[in-house]
């Protein structure tokens, strides 16, 4: 891929018809969509709200248990509504993978909640037109989303 093929990648919108199409062919639902932004927002609000500084979470380890415990507590939130998500791990390793990037080794911490909200508004807004880079950030995510969600629980 040359650079402008990487940029038409990561800028050009698709049209409203190939996004339909994209997530016709990988099973993409609007609901789902939905579901999976508002998993994103509270994972962001709460690694956010309660991240208690650099001075205090210094070592690597101490990030991966902040993480951690910040999933563990969107997951059982969302248990408590009767939405479960099982098997967690891949969504472990690929949001730790995204904070760490983004969040914790980012010195700067301000405007950190909405740096981390991009990736829920720009890949989980159904609605909007997206670049491919786009759609595949969205299929990848809701796919390991999806994997973990166990969609046999009653209600």
């Amino acid at each position: 891929m040359n650079s402008s093929e990487f940029m038409d990648y990561i800028t050009n919108p698709l049209t409203y018809e190939q996004m339909h199409l994209l997530y016709r062919a990988n099973n993409i639902k609007y609901e789902r969509c939905n579901l999976y932004h508002d998993f994103i927002i509270s994972l962001n609000k709460t690694i956010n709200d309660t991240y208690l500084g650099s001075e205090y979470i210094t070592s690597e380890k101490e990030m991966i248990q902040h993480f951690k415990w910040c999933l563990d507590k969107v997951i059982d939130n969302f248990r408590e509504e009767n939405i479960v998500f099982e098997d967690t791990t891949k969504v472990e390793e690929y949001f730790y993978f995204f904070y760490h990037e983004i969040f914790y080794k980012n010195g700067d911490k301000k405007n950190n909640l909405s740096k981390l909200n991009s990736l829920a508004y720009l890949s989980f807004d159904y609605h909007r037109l997206k670049s491919r880079s786009d759609i595949d950030v969205l299929i990848e995510v809701y796919k390991l989303l999806d994997k973990s969600l166990n969609k046999k629980v009653k209600t």
